[in-house]
């Protein structure tokens, strides 16, 4: 053990903090910009998609729910087997579905294109897993928050990137874009990234895999539904048929893992304490800040401010500056480049004081920003203050909800742990998404045939997300301060870390 620690170390310090943490920030962008880019596809005209928008939304569902059977499959294979392994081989998966989604004949073949995309979603717990494995205790926290909050920023470059590419070329270039980056990404990985110390992966066994595929087929069904309910309403049987259908699954599967003596998730680490009020914090931030929020956002910046009346005039909107696409995308850019370039500090935050403190002050400036807003929700400087505020507060919330989970468990647990993380804030976004339209229609101002955003409407989803960052300090109050372990620590720093079965 001790000379594989030595090689990993001389290994580090050839090629650098630096380097390494540039590749992983690469292929995490990857990820991300898979996901946004292809939102533009639904407003695409021409070729095959002007098909039904029910139809068009597979476009975005495959991706994701491919994303949430992998991630948990993915994070246990790359504890066990080595996580750079792992991420190269996700990385030209995905590359091969772009290059099916760009050479599309039809719909369906770009559909599944991206269902093989969906697999690079598991890119970010890898991508954790081997900032812990590979850098210096002192420099985990600062790796996991660049990691982290670069999906920020990439987000948001995909929506412009995306935009750009429909405007001025062809859909075409966004899978090709996509393809070409992936491959990219599974070469600086391979070759840029040391091989992992031994005593940083989960001891050889059996994989469950029967558990992994319950896990994801629970998930994924679970989120189907959750994204019908956006459409149909949450009394349609094929809704309920699904969401309890996955809860069901879910279930059964807790039954299973609990049985078996090697899992593909050790679902007894949600009796440790900070674990489990780490995954409570994480569903409400999931909820508020970053689902509810990001639809808030896009609302403000799309809905027009005033409109005409039928006698000539003009009726100032009370919610709404009507910027365009372009400037919506670029806007949302600079906001998400403004919080990825705070990341270090965010890093030192959680390294000094522990991820939960990076929790409490990304809540406050959620606060903070959205009251804000609130004063004036129509006036382009005051929404701008605040929306500068709420992304600052959003970096330190996605730093602070995959380190809170690294801080409580082992080195080998690592990548599984942060997987389970990430697939709890996708299912609690898409309870977010499904919810927040209902809250903004509440009260709407009528002009005609057309509803918009009444002031009413606007404070009970501000309400809801002022609510939300509440609990998420009162539930973050209760975890243990604690720090992460480094694997070349001794033994007595990480046996009181040590998830007993």
């Amino acid at each position: 053990m001790g000379v594989t620690a030595s090689v990993g170390s001389k290994q580090l310090a050839t090629r650098g903090v630096g380097s390494i943490l540039a590749i992983l920030v690469f292929a995490e962008v990857i990820a991300a910009f898979e996901t946004s880019m292809a939102v533009q596809l639904l407003y695409t005209p021409g070729d095959f998609f002007t098909t039904d928008l029910s139809q068009l939304v597979w476009v975005i569902t495959a991706y994701s729910l491919v994303a949430a059977l992998a991630t948990g499959f993915v994070g246990r294979l790359g504890d066990q087997f080595g996580r750079r392994k792992i991420m190269v081989a996700i990385l030209l998966i995905s590359a091969v579905g772009s290059v099916i989604s760009a050479l599309a004949p039809t719909f369906g073949i770009l559909v599944a294109g991206r269902a093989l995309q969906g697999v690079s979603g598991a890119v970010l717990p890898l991508a954790i897993g081997m900032v812990r494995s590979s850098f210096p205790a002192a420099k985990v926290s600062l790796g996991i928050a660049v990691v982290s909050t670069s999906a920020l920023i990439a987000g948001a470059a995909g929506m412009l990137a995306g935009g750009l590419f429909l405007d001025y070329a062809s859909w075409h270039y966004i899978f090709w874009t996509a393809a070409i980056a992936a491959t990219l990404a599974a070469a600086f990985v391979h070759f840029g990234i040391p091989r992992e110390p031994r005593e940083t992966l989960a001891a050889a066994g059996k994989i469950d895999y029967f558990g992994g595929l319950l896990f994801g087929a629970a998930i994924a069904s679970t989120l189907y539904g959750l994204t019908l309910s956006k459409n149909l309403g949450w009394s349609d049987l094929s809704v309920l048929a699904f969401v309890i259908g996955g809860l069901v699954a879910l279930a059964l599967w807790v039954r299973w893992e609990l049985r078996i003596e090697e899992p593909m998730i050790n679902v007894r680490m949600f009796g440790q304490r900070k674990f489990a009020l780490g995954m409570l914090a994480t569903a409400l931030i999931a909820v508020g800040p970053i689902g509810t929020m990001s639809i808030l956002t896009v609302t403000i910046y799309r809905s027009p401010s005033s409109i005409p009346t039928a006698d000539g005039g003009v009726m100032d909107l009370p919610v709404g500056l009507g910027l365009s696409a372009t400037q919506t995308g670029l806007l949302g850019f600079i906001t998400a480049a403004a919080a990825f370039a705070i990341s270090p500090l965010i890093g030192k935050v959680s390294a000094r004081f522990g991820a939960r403190m990076g929790l409490m002050i990304g809540s406050l400036l959620m606060i903070v920003g959205l009251v804000i807003i609130c004063v004036a929700p129509g006036q382009l400087p005051v929404v701008l203050t605040g929306l500068v505020i709420t992304v600052f507060g959003t970096g330190f919330l996605y730093s602070g909800m995959p380190t809170v989970i690294v801080e409580c468990v082992l080195p080998e647990q690592t990548s599984t742990a942060t997987a389970v993380n990430a697939v709890t804030r996708t299912a609690f976004q898409a309870v977010a998404a499904s919810v927040v339209g209902l809250l903004l229609a509440f009260s709407p101002v009528v002009a005609g045939e057309n509803t918009f955003v009444s002031l009413a409407g606007f404070f009970l989803v501000a309400g809801v997300l002022i609510t939300t960052c509440l609990l998420t300090i009162v539930v973050v109050l209760f975890i243990p301060p604690t720090k992460i372990a480094n694997p070349r620590e001794s033994e007595a720093q990480v046996d009181h870390l040590t998830l007993k079965d």
